[in-house]
């Protein structure tokens, strides 16, 4: 059997499904996300393998084929599928469902002939090697409250009814099925498609999923010959799909649902909802909206955040069709209060059905804008908004350039994202291997599709590489073992390398003028990596600093003592895991690796947004991807969740390097900081202390931001590093911070020497590590370990 495809946004289960055939329990139930749209097509139609195959391959969707024989289907093989198609939409991953031998419909009158129809389907799925359905559908939608006990005992977890008796059968209506509420064998059509639908009509059924509701569609042949009351055109077939991927939208089977919905979950009346619907139908209102630059009044792509009274979050669509609205729906599994739900909008209106009541819409985009928040009433009547953005600062127009080193989203995604936060550069890991010893080429978690080493550019400032790889190392052969994760980005070819080792990595990496990212500096394994990699660039701002609450709140690695962190440097808050981060940094750049700082998000994996920490870049007046990343490895740069620090030593960019002959200096560190909020402190770091603590004047700017300016003198006798760093106060305790790359000066005679206690931090490390591993890791990795200490303990006896 072929194996299943992937679906685009990753909700095909069929490991799950076939646990639920064989009775075993599949764990925990999924969230159900917005926009979670179950895709159905009744009556075996030859269009459904010829038409709605392709395209649904095409876009990643996962489907419910309801297979019949009655009509004319053992003669007329022009409008119906043959057994060897139908089979063969099972081998592409596609549900095959049961609709009754002689699409018979279920009343009184035909209940005791709904075993011998129903066994009649599975009898011909077993034939083709399709397994027994456990998905019904009701043939013409005809339901009765008698057929419920046979369909379970005839092992369906799930039955599609229409939309009626809600709403009349011919308009091809519907409501969205409410699991908990709606009997799992009465799942109620969202929408039965009709040849006079219309986009329009189209979005009215697609957007009642919201607020853990799910829209099941149902359609019959595109196009259908033989029915021509519920035949969709095939063009208008292909803009529904459109519409779906461009917004975000899951397609699923039926089956599928078994990820989120527990089908044990029987109310007491099956039919007791369908009487409530019918005496006061689901009250819905259409809001539509625009954001738009305060100063141009242009269009602008935007993160829109939309929240209900009671806590619920909901998701638009984008009114034009050339528009994209993609939804982000995130809660973090240790810390369950720590959510990121967003959609990232093109610049285009946006538009959704909300049942009427109070809301809050929160409007952003990137660092650079001031958000902007409304407390929103909705009525009966439909609702325009406008949203205007305000700059507080322009980095592009001052030669500043954005990017994240750790994004985790498909490449057809990013395109929406890069301008909805503006951010100008992202490196997606498209190759992912979480197992040891295997190559990246054939990663268990890789995008899949064409990787070409080539940038793809969204337009003239925003760009993505899309050939980087996430070594992340979870097992080693099949036993549980964490070593830590390393990425390898902008390199050329498919590594064929698993890890560990990890030298001959870094090796091939660096030969393809790659840069090795450091990711968290807890991991097991990170303080072997430094060394023995050469790794070149480390998260300052790393995937644990998130806009909505701190998650992460215990640690791979314990910090060092002189640290000074809570819990014996094991666990802690935002402030804690901050403060350990810088102080890991300092101790490595202390002994000698001049790692450049950078920010990863791992978007796409955790509550956070694109580009929620960045790094910055300064290119000058003409961006290019080429010197972007060229700057990047220089270390002409700052990292930021917020403020925008601009320093200079001695006139000269951050990663430049000075030399000195062997007496004092005196440096001048000069610049400014400007911030959405007042700043608490800024301070001149040099070789990891606090040289200087200079009280920011968070003067206010015509744009409305604070502005601090400052300059000072530093006086250095020996090898130093400076770098300059500060921190914003948010409500709730929270902090942003910035932090410049490190220039360094280089005094003849007078290297830069780390402290003991920073070196025996490494040391302990590392030999915790080669203990805790030596009875898996094999002699070349080991070896690493050995390697990495011996460079450690030479450092050591030259400490302070």
């Amino acid at each position: 059997m072929k194996p299943n495809p992937i679906c685009r946004r990753g909700f095909l289960a069929v490991a799950f499904v076939a646990a639920l055939m064989n009775g075993a329990s599949a764990g925990a139930l999924e969230p159900i996300p917005a926009k979670l749209v179950v895709l159905t097509f009744d009556d075996s139609e030859a269009s459904h393998y010829s038409v709605v195959r392709p395209l649904l391959k095409k876009h990643g969707f996962g489907a419910t084929f309801f297979i019949t024989e009655g009509f004319s289907f053992r003669t007329n093989n022009q409008d119906y599928m043959t057994w060897e198609q139908i089979a063969e939409l099972h081998r592409d991953g596609f549900e095959i469902g049961n609709h009754t031998r002689d699409h018979m419909g279920v009343n009184a009158g035909s209940l005791d002939r709904l075993t011998e129809q129903v066994e009649a389907i599975n009898a011909r799925c077993a034939e083709h090697g399709i397994p027994r359905p456990v998905s019904f559908g009701y043939p013409g939608n005809a339901i009765h409250r008698d057929a419920l006990p046979v369909l379970k005992r005839l092992g369906f977890h799930f039955a599609r009814r229409g939309g009626a008796p809600e709403f009349p059968y011919d308009a091809g209506r519907g409501t969205a099925f409410e699991p908990g509420v709606d009997h799992p064998l009465l799942i109620p059509s969202a929408g039965d498609a009709r040849p006079n639908w219309t986009l329009d009509v189209f979005k009215r059924a697609v957007r009642q999923a919201q607020a853990g509701r799910i829209a099941v569609l149902q359609f019959h042949g595109v196009p259908d010959r033989e029915h021509p009351w519920v035949h969709t055109p095939p063009e208008l077939f292909a803009q529904y799909l459109d519409e779906l991927q461009r917004n975000g939208y899951h397609g699923i089977a039926l089956r599928d649902l078994a990820r989120f919905v527990d089908p044990s979950v029987e109310p007491a009346d099956p039919l007791a909802v369908v009487e409530r619907r019918k005496a006061k139908p689901p009250a819905l209102t259409l809001v539509r909206g625009e954001v738009l630059d305060a100063q141009t009044k242009q269009p602008l792509p935007c993160r829109l955040y939309i929240q209900d009274e009671r806590g619920g979050w909901y998701f638009p669509d984008s009114a034009a069709t050339t528009g994209s609205a993609l939804p982000y729906q995130k809660r973090n599994w240790v810390n369950t209060n720590a959510v990121e739900m967003h959609t990232t909008l093109s610049a285009h209106p946006f538009e959704l059905a909300l049942p009427p009541g109070h809301y809050t819409f929160t409007v952003e985009r990137g660092k650079e804008y001031f958000a902007d928040i409304r407390e929103i009433v909705v009525a009966r009547d439909p609702l325009r908004l406008e949203f205007r953005l305000r700059r507080w600062i322009d980095l592009a127009k001052l030669g500043w350039y954005s990017g994240d080193t750790h994004v985790h989203r498909s490449l057809d995604e990013l395109p929406n994202l890069l301008l909805a936060e503006d951010l100008n550069v992202a490196f997606p890991l498209s190759y992912w291997v979480t197992k040891g010893f295997t190559a990246p080429s054939r990663g268990d978690k890789n995008l899949g599709g064409a990787i070409e080493a080539v940038p793809v550019r969204v337009d003239a400032t925003h760009v993505f590489y899309p050939r980087n790889t996430e070594y992340e190392i979870f097992t080693l052969d099949g036993q549980r073992h964490t070593l830590g994760a390393v990425f390898v980005l902008n390199h050329k070819s498919a590594f064929e390398l698993g890890a560990p080792p990890v030298g001959p990595i870094a090796a091939r990496a660096h030969a393809e003028g790659a840069l090795l990212d450091l990711d968290k500096h807890d991991w097991p394994w990170a303080m072997m990596l430094v060394p023995v990699m050469g790794v070149d660039l480390y998260e300052l701002a790393n995937n644990h600093i998130w806009r909505t609450e701190f998650g992460l709140t215990n640690w791979s690695t314990p910090a060092a003592a002189f640290m000074r962190l809570p819990n014996d440097g094991r666990s802690g808050g935002e402030r804690d895991w901050l403060s350990y981060t810088l102080q890991n940094y300092y101790t490595l750049l202390n002994c000698g690796f001049r790692l450049r700082p950078t920010a990863g998000t791992a978007n796409g994996v955790h509550p956070v947004p694109l580009g929620f920490g960045r790094v910055y870049v300064r290119l000058g007046k003409r961006f290019s991807y080429e010197d972007w990343f060229a700057g990047l490895n220089a270390g002409r740069s700052f990292v930021t969740t917020g403020p925008m620090v601009f320093a200079q030593v001695n006139g000269r960019d951050p990663g430049h390097k000075f030399k000195q002959a062997a007496k004092t200096r005196s440096y001048h560190v000069t610049g400014q900081v400007l911030s959405e909020q007042p700043l608490r402190t800024i301070e001149i770091i040099v070789n990891g202390a606090v040289a200087r603590a200079l009280t920011p004047q968070n003067r206010t700017t015509p744009a409305g931001a604070c502005e601090s300016a400052f300059q000072t003198s530093i006086d250095i006798a020996e090898g130093s590093w400076v770098a300059v760093r500060c921190f914003e106060e948010r409500p709730g305790g929270r902090v942003r911070f910035a932090h410049t790359g490190p220039s360094y000066i280089e005094v003849a005679g007078r290297p830069l020497r780390p402290r003991r206690e920073e070196v025996e931090f490494l040391v302990r490390r590392v030999k915790d590590q080669i203990a805790r591993s030596e009875p898996l890791l094999p002699p070349a990795a080991l070896d690493e370990y050995r390697r990495a200490l011996a460079i450690y303990e030479r450092l050591a006896r030259d400490a302070r």
